[in-house]
């Protein structure tokens, strides 16, 4: 009786057939993976690359905020000096040195008026380009600068607004500048010009204290970059 089947030779072969698309299968496989895998290295380079031109922008941009804030803390602790001095001329009735004190109260036109040179967070937001910053701290750091930015531009208005509405006025009734001329003595120790140093005195110091945190915003930010610059 004849058996009907395969034969040992042709089952061999075709396990080996069978071995050798699985091979194949595999080698492609792979390779398709490291294709895959190379090409997202590559993605996730250009991307790392480009957030790294980010943080090198932002730092460049808020190293300048940060000197340029520096100096209007020096500014204002300056005449916050002079102004501390001119009170206690006032309070002491220290008559004989109404020539000091109508020289300082000079000053009292002039005032610290920081303005940052940077948009950084307004900018990432507005051109959708914060999604490209992994580092969330540092948005969220840079999104609370903002407020203090914003905070300190309103003390600057009140600042301007408060030496245009009531300094300049008592300034030219009482003081002539070319030549410099205390004219009316008796009203550099009113009241009235004690308010002005004291008011003066109270929108300074709130500003020493935002310039203050804002610097150590500033400071905290760069840290952050500069390691995210090191990475």
């Amino acid at each position: 009786m004849t058996r009907i089947g395969t034969s040992p030779g042709k089952n061999a072969n075709l396990r080996g057939f069978l071995g050798y698309a699985l091979g194949e299968t595999i080698i492609v496989t792979i390779g398709i993976l490291i294709a895959f895998s190379l090409n997202n290295w590559n993605e996730d380079r250009i991307k790392r690359k480009l957030e790294k031109e980010y943080y090198q922008s932002m730092k460049n941009q808020l190293v300048e905020d940060l000197n340029t804030l520096k100096g209007n803390i020096e500014y204002n602790q300056a005449f916050l000096n002079q102004f501390s001095f001119a009170r206690e001329i006032i309070r002491s009735e220290k008559r004989n040195r109404a020539d000091t004190l109508g020289k300082i109260a000079l000053n009292l036109v002039r005032w610290s008026d920081f303005r940052r040179k940077s948009n950084v967070y307004q900018t990432l937001v507005s051109t959708g380009e914060i999604v490209n910053i992994t580092n969330r701290h540092i948005t969220e750091e840079l999104q609370s600068l903002e407020e203090l930015y914003s905070y300190i531009d309103r003390l600057e208005e009140n600042h301007s607004s408060f030496i245009m509405t009531q300094i300049v006025d008592d300034l030219k009734n009482n003081l002539s500048t070319e030549p410099f001329k205390v004219e009316n003595p008796g009203n550099l120790f009113s009241f009235r010009f004690q308010n002005n140093f004291d008011f003066s005195m109270l929108i300074m110091k709130e500003k020493a204290d935002i310039y203050h945190q804002a610097e150590n915003k500033l400071d905290s930010i760069i840290v952050m970059i500069d390691n995210e610059l090191k990475k």
